[in-house]
């Protein structure tokens, strides 16, 4: 049964592409589809936690408009993150899935229990991945892993399922 949904941010709940201005401010954009889907998941009781590498500020404000229960920033090694956030929240890895584009993302990937990749990720990422979302970063493949999470069996060993060893 999957009880933790974690997320990379970039590429995954946004486009990947930074938008700069002239005194060099970032800017990016997240979907309310996906918004909706994290708070969605949320209410069915998956815990949502945030995965990335990133340590900037909107990191911060995007765990908060998301109102996420954790978040884990400046994380280079996210296979260790993973390991580090079930041993945290009492959990087994089964229990975890997680959502990553790229090839950074692909040992968190293999460890959880369900790892799920957009359409768009690197191939490394595809490959690692359990399945290749239909949706694009920062286009609805949020809401798509959420879908996927609440329409998994619950009670059975995911990994089984898929036929993973």
């Amino acid at each position: 049964m999957i009880r933790v949904l974690a997320l990379d941010i970039d590429g995954v709940l946004t486009d990947g592409k930074v938008v700069l201005d002239e005194t060099g401010r970032e800017f990016k954009s997240l979907s309310y589809q996906d918004i909706d889907a994290v708070f969605l998941a949320q209410r069915q009781g998956v815990q949502v936690v945030l995965v990335t590498g990133e340590t900037s500020p909107w990191v911060d404000m995007i765990a908060r408009r998301l109102e996420v229960s954790h978040l884990y920033k400046g994380v280079k090694d996210k296979g260790q993150a993973v390991r580090n956030m079930c041993a945290e929240l009492e959990i087994s890895p089964e229990q975890v899935c997680y959502v990553g584009d790229s090839w950074r993302d692909a040992e968190a990937l293999k460890i959880a229990g369900l790892g799920l990749a957009p359409a768009d990720a690197v191939q490394a990422a595809q490959a690692a991945a359990d399945r290749v979302l239909t949706h694009r970063c920062g286009e609805g493949a949020v809401a798509e892993a959420v879908e996927v999470v609440l329409q998994a069996p619950q009670g059975t060993d995911e990994r089984s399922q898929r036929g993973r060893q």
